[in-house]
Parts: C-alpha cells; sequence; structure tokens
C-alpha cells in the first residue's frame, strides 16, 4: 500500500513536470515568434536586451553606424540620426560596445586615420559644464557614473560608464593644468579647429526600436 502511495506520488510529480515543461516550451515558441517578427531597417543591426525600467522595457534595439569623410558636430549627427526616425544612441553591452568599435577601426584602417573619433549619445549635466578645475574635480563631475546624461530613453548607460578611458571623462582637464590652458584647450571654444584630426569627429551611432515582419 505505501509502494502504491509512492509510485502514485512520482507519477503526479512526473505529470505535473510535463504539464510545466509543455507551457515552458509553448511560452519560448511565442517568445522565438516574437522575435522572428522584429527585423531591423536596412544598414542596422540589431541587438537584444533584457528588458527592464531603465531602458523603457526594451527587448531589441537596432544600431547604426555612420561614418563620413568629413568632421561633423553633436548637433548634425543628431539630426542625421532623427532624419530617419533615429536618435543618436550608444553601447548597453559588450557585444553592441564590439560592434561599433569594429566599424569605425575599419573606416580608420582603410582611410589611413591615425586620430580621430565618432559621436555617442551622452550630454554633460550642467553643474559640470565648467572649465573651474576645483570643480571638475569634485562631486559629482568626478563620477563617471553621473557626469553625463543619456538622452535615448532606450538604452541603459551602466555597462557604457564603466568602458571610460582611464583619464576620462576629461572635459579638457589634465592634471597640473591651470583654468587659463583648460579654456584655451576646450574644444567647444577656439581655437577648436575641425580641420584637425585631432579634433575630428568621422562618424556618428543612431539608434532606433525595430520594425515589425508579418512576411
Amino acid at each position: 500500500m505505501k509502494r502504491w502511495i509512492a509510485l502514485a506520488a512520482l507519477a503526479f510529480c512526473v505529470v505535473n513536470v510535463r504539464a510545466f515543461m509543455i507551457e515552458n516550451d509553448e511560452s519560448c515558441e511565442s517568445e522565438e515568434k516574437e522575435k522572428e517578427k522584429m527585423k531591423c531597417p536596412k544598414h542596422y543591426k540589431g541587438y537584444y536586451r533584457s528588458p527592464t525600467a531603465n531602458n523603457n522595457q526594451t527587448k531589441m534595439w537596432c544600431l547604426r553606424v555612420v561614418m563620413v569623410n568629413v568632421s561633423v558636430s553633436e548637433n548634425a549627427a543628431q539630426q542625421a540620426c532623427n532624419a530617419e526616425g533615429s536618435v543618436l544612441s550608444t553601447f548597453a553591452s559588450y557585444d553592441e560596445q564590439k560592434y561599433i568599435v569594429r566599424h569605425a577601426s575599419k573606416y580608420f584602417r582603410r582611410n589611413n586615420i591615425t586620430q580621430g573619433s565618432i559621436w555617442l549619445d551622452g550630454v554633460r549635466i550642467e553643474e559640470c559644464r565648467t572649465l573651474n578645475v576645483t570643480k571638475q574635480t569634485a562631486a559629482p563631475c568626478n563620477d563617471k557614473a553621473k557626469v553625463f546624461d543619456i538622452t535615448d530613453p532606450r538604452t541603459d548607460p551602466k555597462y557604457a560608464w564603466t568602458q571610460w578611458y582611464r583619464t576620462a571623462p576629461s572635459w579638457a582637464y589634465w592634471p597640473m593644468r591651470t583654468e587659463e590652458f583648460s579654456t584655451y584647450c576646450d574644444m567647444a571654444v577656439p581655437p577648436y579647429d575641425f580641420e584637425k584630426a585631432l579634433f575630428t569627429n568621422y562618424g556618428y551611432v543612431c539608434g532606433r526600436p525595430p520594425v515589425l515582419s508579418f512576411y
């Protein structure tokens, strides 16, 4: 009798596990079908993201790296992205970062460019838009995770803020530099020269949601 009860209990567990697995498979199948419907427009590459409150519940984000042979301003880059239904964006993971870096590096090598950069999303917070060295080195301006705001609501910058170069973001600040030198070297005011390779931004990164495909 005890043995029969044990076997019955075991059978009950097996049936329920099997039912759970079927439901889980159906859930996965539904998710896969949803992913198949999400397509990125031409020239964009799609990346799946874990939807959270910090990325506006984004499941997939399409990125495009646009390279140009003349220097482009941040405002011009934003306008160019907006013109095709996108926003100036940045990376949220290693894979997205690798895609952007490889694309830009390939362009630089092909054109024998040894110095240059591209625009990513990020706006310095108002209180840190200063050439005052004391303010630059004090909170919140010395916090790499707080000195910039991301304007793209679909991208969580948490990963991006871990990828700064060791001396960045600098805002023209170098140790032992006086405010006078900072003013002279700041790229936002003269003598900033778009013609100099060091100051040239050769492109930008656009981001947008995918489009639904029913075919």
